[in-house]
């Protein structure tokens, strides 16, 4: 049996709405439009997700309850629709993951086994979210002490325990969103990715973790990692990133171990990571990069913010532009390459 990974804990944010929009393939400003909408409400921004397929863009927003009801009223306003709609959701995070493929595995597993189907994933750099409906957060969290330890409690019931009348540990105490270049501790990126795109029925993304557990080995690291919703309603779709190196095994694992819909892969390609000291409450954070990277005709191709951060997947070649678009916008002190 596999010995238990220690990661340094998880944090829940209840009370959430998710909405979840897919554009046609020919709406390229599809997702800048949606999020300059909600920007102009200054609609703060708990998890949000857009990745680009074939078949158009899929965007996953979570919400405040109390925001959802402005949200919602904004959304189909801009877009001249009613967007799907759930509410009495929860984003569960656990961290730090290290990008680690066996930590997403033994995560995709664990709740696999409990039967918790999450509604949405995403990873930043030091966290992986998901969000599932509230119900099931007693059952997801006592899921997680099978693969993991924690320092802080050792069982679900000290962890339980530990939450009474914390629940706004989540929440980051922050200054409201006001500067003309929102600042930024510093922009990493890394080149020579491939971005791979699974499309399987729906509740069938859990079969993914034996496939990241076979992909697993030293110094491997999973740079990008959501799921989204696409255009056929009885699927969804996981987008990750690895190195281009592993792109061929990678998709022959893919094939032989998961039930899989469609795969594709764009490649080369590069993510990029920043966080904040306003990405708490977000609202404007994810508008101002997309209208510097329409501005700049950089071609994005994923995008998840969630645990104050945000991480993107670009073309590789265009990658200095895309540098350069963020740095017209956001006051960034480094910009780090990692190999």
């Amino acid at each position: 049996m596999p010995i238990p990974e220690k990661l340094g804990g998880f944090k829940v944010l209840k009370d959430v709405a998710r909405i979840s929009l897919v554009s046609p393939k020919e709406s390229g400003d599809f997702p800048a439009h949606v999020f300059r909408v909600l920007a102009d409400q200054n609609i703060n921004l708990p998890y949000a997700t857009c990745v680009f397929d074939d078949d158009g863009w899929g965007i996953t927003i979570v919400v405040e309850a109390e925001d959802s009801g402005k949200a919602l009223a904004a959304i189909e306003k801009g877009l001249n629709k009613k967007p799907p709609f759930q509410t009495e959701g929860a984003i569960l995070s656990i961290f730090p993951h290290r990008k680690n493929p066996e930590i997403t595995r033994a995560l995709f597993e664990a709740f696999d086994r409990e039967g918790v189907s999450a509604d949405a994933m995403a990873s930043s750099p030091s966290a992986i979210s998901v969000v599932i409906d509230q119900d099931l957060l007693s059952k997801a969290s006592s899921a997680l002490f099978g693969p993991f330890t924690f320092s802080a409690y050792r069982t679900p019931a000290d962890w339980k325990l530990a939450q009474k009348g914390k629940e706004q540990l989540y929440k980051e105490v922050v200054a409201s969103y006001q500067e003309k270049r929102p600042k930024v501790y510093g922009l990493e990126y890394q080149d020579q990715q491939a971005l791979l795109q699974a499309k399987l029925d729906k509740g069938q993304v859990a079969a993914l973790g034996p496939v990241f557990g076979r992909l697993a080995r030293p110094g491997l690291s999973l740079t990008f990692l959501v799921a989204s919703p696409c255009k056929a309603t009885d699927q969804e779709q996981v987008s990750f990133c690895l190195s281009l190196s592993e792109e061929d095994l990678c998709q022959e694992t893919l094939r032989e171990a998961a039930p899989l819909a469609a795969l594709a892969s764009i490649s080369p390609a590069s993510t990029f990571s920043m966080n904040g000291p306003h990405f708490g409450d977000r609202y404007g954070i994810v508008s101002e990069l997309l209208t510097a990277f329409e501005a700049g005709h950089v071609a994005l191709l994923g995008l998840s913010c969630t645990i104050a951060s945000i991480t993107g997947v670009v073309p590789s070649a265009q990658m200095t532009s895309a540098i350069e678009a963020i740095q017209g916008r956001f006051d960034i002190p480094s910009v780090i390459e990692r190999a």
